[in-house]
């Protein structure tokens, strides 16, 4: 754990300062005001964030001014952060990422910040998953720093700097490859192995960085747009900018996720940021799932993860066992990642969809939050051998009769993973009268069944009443999957004029966490040749429509493909409508 300067209490005791004198403050401001006076106090202005808060180079008297000044909230030294050290694990099958990842979760599509010592830029099974980088002016790259490594407390003595966020440390590639690794048979598999990941260097290659340097790191990743930010890093005290830069990436959405530190054994000594609640705290836990005895922990600690001889990748390409909570973060950044390109985005539905799948490995709340991570679980997946089976396919089509009633086919098709489904349930509900027409059983076995399934409503008075079959198919364990679809029977008349027929209604799913897409393939009829349009539509689960598609048609038949699309919405139905000339329509909806 990093020892970090104090806050302000002596700085009256110089008067007027030479340039030797000057401190190095960060101010947070309440306006323009405050802003503007701790300008006119600064010898030199440093930085200035997008948010309320600055970084100066001032007189120690000046800055106990500013410190009485009603427009400043805060005036705090810019001391420093430093990486959280040991040696390295295992994790990816403790955590059950692999299992995940051989369910084809990859983290493809999000943005890791890995705030740090840097990236190595050219490593065998890193390199394929770079993103933009970037590093403060003090912690840039040099090949000068004297060796050591993280333990030793130097840099790695590279070569050659490649970029500014080239890693001279190690530390920084070592949580990147256990985040997002690259599956590409080198190295090591990280948890997420297809997520981008981002250097962002505020680490020097001595493994500390001043708190303002850290601020703008969070500050930049944010403005990049960056999911998840992993923060292997701390100190003993907090600091009113890094706050500030942390409320300002919680405002743009970022998954914030810290290393508790590594003062253990010891009771309620989570580090900084960790212990901010706009974070998420990880803990360190070795093969056995026993508490790391260098773990800091404490009530903030949310999560804990593998933080011991956890290997991981080192530069240049290379690879090292390190142990530390630093090791146990990228863990959990990784999840985040997962659970992120699995579609959910809102950053408190990630964070608690990973509190809610830990496993409980028996240690105290305070040293281990909710529990051990466990990545296939927070994913829906998991460990025992147990999916839920799956619709593939629903549609119901009337059928016509003479003999007075309304008649249904439901054809539909199921499976399961686990080759364990035991029955298909229909039941045909008139929706109209709000009554149960019909309930069926259909025994199915193995990993695959389709059939249709003739559903009667006896003595319906053709009056065009709508109706619902639900399908509810179970598997042997007594897991089941619900799903849903609509029609409107036709109405009889007395010209004999027939409402069209939907014969095929297929939707397939395209979605990703931007965009709602699915395409709808349809063959519709009429049995008096005269149909006019077939619409498709997306529906929200209020009922509004977010795209459609409406296509003319002629004769006593048409099939055609239609793509819907919608931007970050969250589509429940897709509703097929079949007209024909006199104005007679069909209509079935589909859940997605």
């Amino acid at each position: 754990m990093a020892t970090t300067v104090g806050l302000f209490g002596t700085l009256g005791a110089v008067g007027g300062a030479s340039a030797a004198d000057l401190v190095e403050v960060n101010v947070g401001v309440r306006n323009d005001a405050g802003r503007s006076a701790a300008k006119r106090a600064a010898a030199e202005v440093k930085r200035e964030f997008a948010f309320d808060a600055l970084t100066i180079r001032v007189a120690p008297a000046a800055a106990e001014n500013l410190e009485n000044n009603p427009n400043v909230r805060y005036v705090e030294e810019n001391g420093t952060m430093e990486a959280f050290e040991q040696t390295t694990p295992y994790g990816i099958e403790t955590t059950d990422a692999d299992l995940a990842i051989d369910d084809g979760d990859t983290g493809a599509g999000v943005d890791v910040a890995v705030i740090d010592t840097g990236i190595d830029a050219q490593h065998e099974t890193l390199q394929a998953n770079l993103g933009e980088g970037w590093a403060a002016t003090d912690a840039a790259c040099t090949t000068n720093c004297g060796g050591g490594g993280p333990g030793g407390g130097g840099g790695n003595d590279i070569g050659e700097c490649l970029a500014e966020w080239d890693d001279d440390n190690d530390h920084g590639t070592h949580c990147a490859g256990t985040a997002a690794a690259a599956d590409d048979g080198a190295g090591v598999l990280g948890v997420a192995p297809e997520a981008t990941l981002h250097a962002v260097k505020v680490l020097a290659c001595d493994g500390s960085g001043s708190f303002d340097d850290i601020a703008a790191g969070i500050e930049w990743s944010a403005d990049q747009g960056h999911d998840v930010q992993s923060m292997s890093l701390g100190a003993d005290t907090d600091s009113s900018v890094v706050g500030d830069a942390l409320g300002y990436a919680a405002d743009r959405g970022v998954v914030m996720v810290a290393a508790a530190g590594n003062s253990g054994p010891c009771t309620d000594c989570v580090g900084f940021p960790a212990r901010d609640d706009r974070v998420i705290a990880v803990s360190a836990t070795d093969e056995t799932d026993a508490l790391a005895d260098f773990s800091s922990t404490g009530p903030e600690v949310e999560l804990a993860a593998p933080g011991v001889d956890t290997l991981s990748t080192v530069p240049r390409d290379d690879y090292a066992e390190f142990s530390g909570t630093s090791m146990a973060c990228p863990h959990v950044s990784g999840a985040a990642a997962q659970v992120i390109a699995d579609g959910t985005t809102d950053r408190d539905a990630v964070r608690t969809a990973l509190l809610d799948a830990a496993d409980d490995v028996g240690l105290a709340e305070n040293e281990q939050g909710s529990g051990r991570l466990n990545v296939a679980d927070a994913l829906g997946g998991g460990d025992d051998g147990n999916d839920a089976p799956t619709v593939d396919d629903l549609g119901v089509s009337e059928v016509e009769t003479d003999d007075g009633d309304a008649e249904f086919d439901a054809s539909w098709a199921v499976s399961d993973a686990d080759g364990n489904l035991d029955a298909v349930d229909l039941t045909l509900t008139d929706d109209t009268a709000g009554e149960t027409e019909e309930q069926t059983s259909v025994g199915v076995s193995g990993d695959a069944a389709s059939d249709a399934t003739r559903l009667v409503a006896a003595g319906d008075d053709g009056s065009g009443n709508d109706y619902t079959v639900e399908l509810v198919v179970t598997d042997t364990e007594g897991a089941s999957t619900t799903d849903a679809a609509s029609v409107t029977e036709s109405e009889e008349s007395g010209d004999g004029d027939s409402a069209p027929a939907v014969d095929e209604f297929a939707v397939t799913d395209d979605s990703n966490p931007n965009w709602s897409r699915h395409t709808v393939e349809w063959t519709v009829s009429d049995a008096d040749g005269d149909l006019a349009t077939v619409t498709t539509e997306q529906l929200t689960g209020d009922g509004s429509v977010v795209d459609t598609v409406s296509t003319s048609v002629s004769g006593g038949s048409a099939s055609d493909a239609d793509d819907l699309e919608s931007r970050r919405t969250s589509v429940a139905e897709i509703r097929l409508t079949a007209v024909d000339d006199a104005g007679n329509e069909t209509l079935e909806t589909k859940s997605v």
